[in-house]
């Protein structure tokens, strides 16, 4: 099941915003609505899934037949599966009779405005793509306020700025930058919202890297290896091959509660318990 993704602003892009610089952004209009995606099932039913949810509201749905557009849906559905062998998922926003969530936009009707498609065969298409299927198929699709290119973040930055200008114009909540990596880094996509503060005015640091996390305390190792004793017996417990891979669950497991490092070597703890039972240590 393909969900949208979660956006965050230019500036809080991982690992930096300077990850966007050099590459072609396409500016898209952010529609005021409530964000759906419309799939077939395996019986070819039309189902609709929210931002949050696998199956849409009965209301959402009884909107969405009030548009009108259903039918081009499932028929763009339809071809993709039996005609291209395709799975695709259609994304839109449903702008609701009346002011909007944000009260940015008003609308006469029950209407939608698709802004991504998700195809089985090739992923996320570009507007491009989106475009002419929706133009194929007569479906309302977001327009396109710009497209830019910056090796600088300030120039970003102010073209972002110019953006949002349009925005208060055009009665839009935002908009919603799209570009393409390249081969193994996929779309990053970001959004800008008018009622964003403006990051730029917060200090800024990011590290990138692995997190430096602290060491389990061997107190915690030394624990989880004697649960592993108890839950084995000793006689099992000597068994190098039974005993390593419980001590190694149990570990991890420690690990992940306190927040620590990955042990390297849990095995020379399992060692040291080994040689106290052997001597006839406590607990032998």
């Amino acid at each position: 099941m393909i969900s949208y993704p979660e956006l965050s602003p230019i500036m809080a892009l991982k690992p930096n915003p300077h990850i966007v610089l050099g590459h072609e952004i396409c500016w898209q209009e952010k529609r005021d609505g409530s964000n759906l995606g419309a799939y077939l099932t395996e019986n070819d039913e039309l189902q609709y899934r929210s931002r949050h949810q696998e199956t849409a509201s009965e209301g959402l749905v009884d909107s969405v037949n009030k548009t009108g557009h259903a039918g081009a849906i499932r028929e763009f559905l339809m071809d993709s599966k039996y005609q291209w062998h395709s799975d695709d998922v259609v994304f839109f926003e449903l702008l609701q009779k009346g002011k909007s969530p944000t009260k940015t936009e008003y609308h006469e009707v029950d209407d939608i405005a698709v802004f991504d498609i998700y195809t089985g065969k090739s992923g996320w298409l570009n507007y491009n793509g989106v475009y002419q299927k929706c133009y194929q198929y007569k479906l309302p699709v977001v327009r396109v306020f710009g497209k830019s290119s910056h090796t600088t973040l300030e120039s970003l930055l102010a073209f972002r700025d110019d953006m949002l200008t349009l925005c208060k114009q055009e009665n839009r909540e935002g908009v919603v930058g799209k570009t393409w990596i390249g081969i193994g880094r996929g779309i990053i996509y970001f959004k800008e919202k008018l009622d964003m503060p403006d990051l730029r005015a917060i200090k800024q640091h990011y590290d990138t890297g692995e997190p430096a996390l602290p060491p389990l305390p061997e107190s915690e190792i030394m624990g989880a290896i004697e649960k592993a004793r108890i839950d084995l017996g000793d006689s099992a417990f000597v068994d190098v091959r039974r005993a390593m891979p419980l001590i190694a669950r149990y570990v991890n497991e420690e690990t992940h509660k306190h927040n620590c490092a990955q042990v390297k070597n849990p095995y020379q703890y399992y060692k040291r318990r080994l040689e106290d039972i052997l001597a006839g240590g406590d607990g032998a």
